[in-house]
C-alpha cells in the first residue's frame, strides 16, 4: 500500500511547489489517480494547526512545536493519507516525517531518539520515494524573500536553516534507497530533467 506514497522535502524556498506541478503532469500522462496534500495542514484539524505553527506571533517551545507537528501528521495520516492509499490512489505529500527530523531534530536540536520513538509509537506509513530538493541556504532564503512575507520558520536565523539542510543530507545518506536528491539550484528545465530521470524508472514497474 505504501508503494504509492511519495513525499517532497527540502528547506524553505527549495522549489517543491513548482516541482509538484511537474510531477502532477507526469502522473496525468500515465493516467494515474492521485492526490496532492501537505504538512502541516493536510488533515481535518490541520488548517488550524498550520496557522498556529507558521504564525510569526506564535511563541512555543521546540518540544511543543514538535508535538503539534506530530499531532498534525497523525491526523493527516488517519484521515487523508491512509484512506487514499486504500483506494489505490497515489498520495503526493509536500513534507512528511523527514521534515520533523530535519526541522525539530536538526534545526531545533531536539533529541532525535525521542522524535523517532514517538514516530514508532504513532505507527506511521513510510514513503517508498522521497524527493529531496537541495540547494545552498542563502539561495533558498533569497527565493523565500522574493515570494513574499516570511512565516515563522522562514524568519529563523541562517544557522537554523543550515542545520536543517545538514539534517536532510544526513537523512539522504542514511536512506539512499528511499531518498533521491534533486539539485534545485538549477533552472526549471534542469530541475525537470532531474525529476523525470528519477520518476521514469520509479514508475516503470507501475505502468
Amino acid at each position: 500500500m505504501t508503494e504509492k506514497f511519495i513525499t517532497l522535502e527540502g528547506i524553505e524556498g527549495s522549489g517543491k511547489s513548482t516541482s509538484l506541478k511537474i510531477i502532477n503532469n507526469y502522473l496525468d500522462e500515465l493516467g494515474f489517480l492521485f492526490i496532492n496534500t501537505r504538512e502541516p495542514g493536510g488533515g481535518p484539524i490541520g488548517p488550524k494547526l498550520r496557522s498556529l505553527l507558521l504564525d510569526t506571533d506564535t511563541s512555543i517551545s521546540p518540544e511543543v512545536e514538535m508535538m503539534l507537528m506530530l499531532a498534525d501528521r497523525k491526523d493527516h495520516v488517519d484521515n487523508v493519507i491512509l484512506p487514499n492509499l486504500k483506494q489505490n490512489k497515489w498520495v503526493i505529500s509536500d513534507r512528511y516525517m523527514d521534515s520533523t527530523i530535519a526541522y525539530q531534530g536538526g534545526g531545533r536540536q531536539l533529541n532525535l531518539k525521542n522524535i523517532l520513538s514517538v514516530e514508532k509509537l504513532l505507527d506511521l506509513p513510510v514513503p517508498s520515494l522521497t524527493l529531496l530538493f537541495d540547494l545552498p541556504v542563502e539561495m533558498a532564503l533569497e527565493r523565500a524573500i522574493d515570494r513574499g512575507e516570511l512565516d515563522r520558520f522562514e524568519k529563523e536565523p541562517i544557522e537554523f536553516h543550515n542545520r536543517v539542510r545538514d539534517s536532510y543530507l544526513k537523512l539522504s545518506r542514511r536512506h539512499p534507497e528511499r531518498i533521491s536528491i534533486i539539485d534545485s539550484s538549477k533552472n526549471r528545465g534542469e530541475v525537470e530533467s532531474q525529476l523525470l530521470n528519477i520518476l521514469k524508472p520509479y514508475f516503470k514497474d507501475h505502468v
